[in-house]
């Protein structure tokens, strides 16, 4: 139990630290903007060497790139997640085999942990429930929208966020075509916070549920 306990409280750290991060990042592009027209008024008041003009030309150039800055933060943050969440996934798994006492050697264990972090969202499910009978009904509640979150990572990773027949094979009710672009707003962003969050919860109610019951 303790492990499960270290396991929730490390994902629930990791998942305030980006959205810490994204509020930070935000605020501070948001600072900037702000700022830059009174820097851009003083700086032109008068003579500047060489330096200064070098700097200027940094503050202008990132003042050009903020708008996209803005919207790319999420699609970093979004990866971030979710690749968090297979670090979670994995963790749950290993605190399992140690839990059930299992009779893997370690060699054992750590390959059947590297082969589950291979595999798709949907597969892991599948795995807990037919090795530790484990169901996750508020899970099973958001699939589809869940696996719309990992399907959209790996879109975003290996396919330059354009839409591809896997994604549509695997997301049969959507409306996006091959070739669209997927995007990551900020929207989405707060969708895939509360579609993790719920992955979570799920997982350590039904796991600990499973120990009491075993205790």
């Amino acid at each position: 139990m303790e492990n499960i306990d270290k396991n929730i409280a490390d994902f629930r750290q990791d998942t305030l630290e980006v959205e810490q991060f994204l509020t930070g990042t935000r605020v501070s592009y948001s600072f900037f903007k702000g700022q830059y027209p009174e820097l851009l008024r003083d700086f032109d008041k008068k003579e500047r060497d060489d330096e200064e003009v070098e700097g200027m030309e940094i503050f202008k150039k990132l003042n050009k790139s903020v708008t996209k800055y803005e919207t790319e933060i999420y699609k970093y943050c979004f990866i971030n997640l979710i690749a968090r969440t297979e670090a979670f996934l994995n963790d749950i798994l290993e605190a399992l085999y140690i839990w059930e006492n299992s009779s893997l050697t370690e060699k054992e264990r750590e390959k059947s942990i590297l082969n589950f972090s291979h595999t798709s969202f949907k597969k892991k499910m599948e795995f807990l429930k037919r090795k530790f009978n484990l169901t996750f009904p508020l899970i099973e509640e958001h699939n589809s929208d869940i696996i719309e979150l990992f399907s959209t990572r790996n879109i975003i990773l290996h396919n330059n966020g354009l839409i591809n027949e896997t994604y549509l094979k695997i997301n049969k009710t959507s409306k996006f075509t091959i070739g669209d672009k997927k995007v990551v707003d900020e929207n989405y962003l707060k969708l895939t916070f509360v579609l993790l969050i719920l992955i979570a919860k799920s997982i350590e109610e039904k796991v600990k549920e499973k120990m009491n019951a075993s205790s």
